[in-house]
C-alpha cells in the first residue's frame, strides 16, 4: 500500500465536498487533491526523496497543502514553531539537515541565521521572488510524484525541548502517523458532516487533527490568525461543529464578553489537552456547554493518542452518591494503546499508587534524530517512558500528578505539583495557577505558587492558604506570588522554565 493511499481514497470518495477553508479561499476534495499532486511533483523535481523540509509559517492553508504534498513526495516535514527566533530556526534546520524551508510574511524576518546553510527558502505568500517558486510548484506540469510504499519511512521530525532546553527531533514514520489517525477514527466521534476549526498551531496538536477529519470527509477551517478573537465569529459563520485547544483558550473564552454575542449552538465537541485544565475553568465549561468536552492525552514521542476522557466520563459518582468532576483525569487508553504505570525498577505499581506512565503502541516514535543515547533512555524493551507520573483508580481511570523531574521532596514528603495545582485551581477567584519548587535549608524544598486571579477577584495569600490547608496539609505552598497571567510557551503550555528564571532573578537580587 502506498503511504498516501488513505488520503487519496478520501479525496476520491468525497471529491465534491468542501475539504479546506481559509478565509475566502475554499477547496473541494477534488481541487485539493489536484493541488497537492502538482506541489508533490514539483517538490520531487527539486529535492531528493527523503529530504527534510521545514514549515515555518502561521496557520494557513499552505501549511496543510505542504503537509500532504510532502507525504506524497516521500519527504519529511519539520514543523517549525512560528514563534521560534532566528537562532532557534537555524539550530533546528542545522540539526536535521533540512534542504528547504517554506515560510510566510509573518516569519520572513527571522531567516537570517540560514544565510550560511545550503537551504532553499520559499515564501508561500507576498510578492517576493521566492513566492514565484511557490506559484510554480502549484502549477507544476512535470511527471507525477513517485509515491513510496514504505510505511516505516520517515514522515516527520517534530522537535521538542527537554529540561535542558536543547531541542530533540522526534522521528515519526508514516506508520506512526497512520496509527494516530486510526486511533482517532476508532475512538473519537468524527463525522462526515463535521466542520473542524483550527485555532491552535498547525505545527502542534491542531495539525494532527487535520488528516483524520479529512479521511472522514469532514471540512477543515483555518481560523484567521489562529486568534481567539476570530474563533467565535468563525464558529458562527462556518457553523463549526468541533475545535481543539489548550485549556488556557477555554479560560479566555469563558471569561470573554464575546462568548454571549455569538451563536455557538453548532458546536458538538471541544477537545482540550497539552496541559492540566484549571478546575474552575472545567466547572464553567461543563456548566455552559454540558457534555461536549473531550480531554486528550499524548506527547510528542507518542503523538496525540495515548488516552482520552470522553464528554460523559467527565462526571463520576462520588462516595456520597452525588456526581463529582473527574478533575486531573486523562481517562483511559485508546483501543490500540497499552499503558502501564511503573516504579523506578520497571515493576507495575498497584492500583492507587503513583508510577511513571509507560506506553506501548504503533504510534510510539522511532527515536530521537541523531540522539541514540537519549532514545535509549526513554525507549526500553518496546515501551516509551513518558516522564509523567500518575495513579490509576479501581475503574481504570488515570490521574496525572506531575512530571517525574518536577516532584518535590519537602520535609521527607513527596509533593507532586499537579496535585497542588488541582486543589488550588478550585479555590474561588483563582483563574490559573502553576506550582514549582524552591530549595529550602530546613525542609529541602518548598512549594511556590504563582497565581492569576479571575477578573475582579481580590485574592490574598491568607485566603488561598486557608482554602488549601485542609486538603493539602504540609503540601500547601509556602510562598504565594500573584501575577496578572502565567507565561506561555509557543504551543500554549505554562512556561515553568520562565517562572523558575523569574524566581532565580528575584533571589539573586535579594
Amino acid at each position: 500500500m502506498s503511504v498516501d493511499a488513505p488520503v487519496r481514497n478520501a479525496m476520491l470518495r468525497y471529491q465534491d465536498r468542501t475539504a479546506l477553508v481559509d478565509g475566502d479561499r475554499r477547496w473541494t476534495f477534488e481541487a485539493l487533491d489536484q493541488l497537492v499532486a502538482h506541489v508533490a511533483a514539483g517538490l520531487q523535481s527539486r529535492l531528493a526523496i527523503g529530504s527534510r523540509v521545514g514549515l515555518y509559517m502561521g496557520n494557513r492553508a499552505e501549511y496543510l497543502i505542504l503537509q500532504l504534498a510532502l507525504e506524497r513526495s516521500g519527504m519529511a516535514r519539520v514543523p517549525l514553531n512560528m514563534r521560534y527566533t532566528a537562532y532557534e530556526v537555524a539550530r533546528v534546520v542545522d540539526d536535521c539537515g533540512a534542504k528547504a524551508v517554506f515560510f510566510d510574511a509573518s516569519t520572513a524576518g527571522r531567516l537570517g541565521g540560514l544565510a550560511d546553510q545550503d537551504v532553499w527558502l520559499c515564501q508561500v505568500d507576498g510578492d517576493s521572488r521566492s513566492a514565484d517558486s511557490w506559484n510554480e510548484l502549484q502549477r507544476f506540469q512535470g511527471p507525477s510524484a513517485k509515491v513510496g510504499d514504505d510505511l516505516d519511512a520517515l514522515c516527520s521530525i517534530n522537535y521538542t525541548s527537554g529540561s535542558s532546553g536543547v531541542p530533540k527531533g522526534v522521528m515519526l514514520s508514516h506508520r506512526n502517523w497512520q496509527s494516530v489517525y486510526k486511533n482517532m477514527l476508532v475512538d473519537r466521534d468524527i463525522r462526515t458532516d463535521d466542520i473542524l476549526a483550527h485555532v491552535g498551531p498547525l505545527t502542534h496538536a491542531s495539525g494532527a487533527y487535520f488528516t483524520p477529519f479529512l479521511l472522514r470527509g469532514a471540512a477543515n477551517v483555518i481560523v484567521p490568525g489562529g486568534s481567539l478573537e476570530n474563533l467565535l465569529p468563525t464558529i458562527e459563520r462556518e457553523r463549526v461543529t468541533a475545535f481543539s485547544c489548550v485549556p488556557t483558550v477555554l479560560t479566555r473564552i469563558l471569561n470573554s464578553d464575546a462568548v454571549d454575542r455569538h451563536d455557538l449552538s453548532s458546536i458538538r465537541w471541544i477537545g482540550y489537552g497539552a496541559e492540566a485544565i484549571q478546575r474552575n475553568t472545567l466547572e464553567k465549561a461543563l456548566k455552559r456547554w454540558g457534555a461536549v468536552l473531550t480531554h486528550n492525552y499524548g506527547l510528542t514521542e507518542a503523538m496525540m493518542t495515548c488516552s482520552f476522557l470522553t464528554a460523559d466520563e467527565h462526571m463520576a459518582q462520588g462516595t456520597d452518591g452525588r456526581a463529582e468532576i473527574r478533575h486531573g483525569c486523562i481517562g483511559q487508553p485508546y483501543t490500540f494503546v497499552d499503558i502501564v504505570l511503573r516504579d523506578n525498577d520497571g515493576m507495575e505499581v498497584a492500583t492507587g499508587e503513583i508510577g511513571e506512565i509507560t506506553i506501548r503502541a504503533e504510534h510510539v516514535m522511532q527515536g530521537y534524530w541523531n540522539r541514540p543515547e537519549e532514545s535509549a533512555k526513554v525507549l526500553r524493551d518496546g515501551w516509551l517512558w513518558s516522564g509523567d507520573l500518575a495513579r490509576r483508580d479501581a475503574d481504570g481511570y488515570i490521574y496525572i500528578v506531575g512530571r517525574s523531574k518536577e516532584m518535590l521532596i519537602s520535609g521527607g514528603f513527596n509533593i507532586y505539583p499537579a496535585e497542588v495545582e488541582a486543589c488550588l485551581s478550585s479555590c474561588p477567584g483563582v483563574q490559573e495557577v502553576a506550582v514549582i519548587g524552591m530549595p529550602d535549608e530546613s525542609l529541602g524544598e518548598i512549594c511556590i505558587a504563582y497565581v492569576a486571579a479571575e477578573p475582579g477577584a481580590a485574592l490574598t495569600a491568607d485566603a488561598c492558604e486557608a482554602y488549601c490547608k485542609p486538603f493539602l496539609g504540609i503540601r500547601t505552598p509556602k510562598v504565594w506570588i500573584f501575577v496578572a497571567s502565567l507565561p506561555r510557551t509557543g504551543n500554549g503550555k505554562v512556561d515553568k522554565n520562565d517562572l523558575r528564571a523569574r524566581l532565580a532573578q528575584t533571589e539573586a537580587a535579594q
